[in-house]
């Protein structure tokens, strides 16, 4: 595959991931502040059903990232794998698990203590990851800005 080919997928997938986290996070605050019940299980419904997508794109932002820049473990670009290895980490043993358990205590109409604990651990995760990412994000458009031609205008 081409390399412009292989960083514009690295930058959609990435920015596909980044906007799924920060949906899931608003829309859960959102509902969880001003929603009822049933409309704090629908966000939990919607969760679940759209974590196979997430899990995909930030896959597949692992690997377009670990096929552009092969054995880079130094400077921004350890940092950046750092960062990943963080979110995929929190995201398969603290976000995961707990979409699966607000899901079935929200649909059961089950919103006790344990509910709002777990929920409280997962907007903590879920602002982790977008950081995690964010940082990322940014990293990765310092690293364009550096590689620009002297003299290239801005688009």
């Amino acid at each position: 595959m081409k390399r412009n080919i292989l960083v514009n997928v690295h930058r959609g997938v990435g920015a596909l991931a980044f906007v799924t986290i920060a949906c899931f996070f608003s829309s859960t605050l959102i509902a969880e502040l001003w929603g009822t019940p049933a409309q704090i299980t629908a966000v939990k419904t919607a969760i679940l059903y759209i974590i196979p997508m997430l899990m995909l794109s930030m896959m597949a932002t692992g690997a377009t990232g670990n096929k552009l820049y092969p054995n880079k473990g130094k400077g921004v670009m350890a940092a950046k794998q750092l960062r990943m290895k963080v979110a995929a980490m929190n995201g398969l043993l603290v976000m995961l698990p707990s979409a699966i358990y607000l899901y079935v205590k929200a649909s059961s109409g089950v919103f006790d203590g344990y509910f709002w604990t777990v929920q409280g651990i997962e907007l903590v995760g879920g602002a982790l990851n977008l950081t995690m990412i964010g940082l990322n994000i940014r990293a990765g458009l310092s690293l364009k800005r550096k590689k620009k031609p002297a003299g290239a205008q801005p688009a």
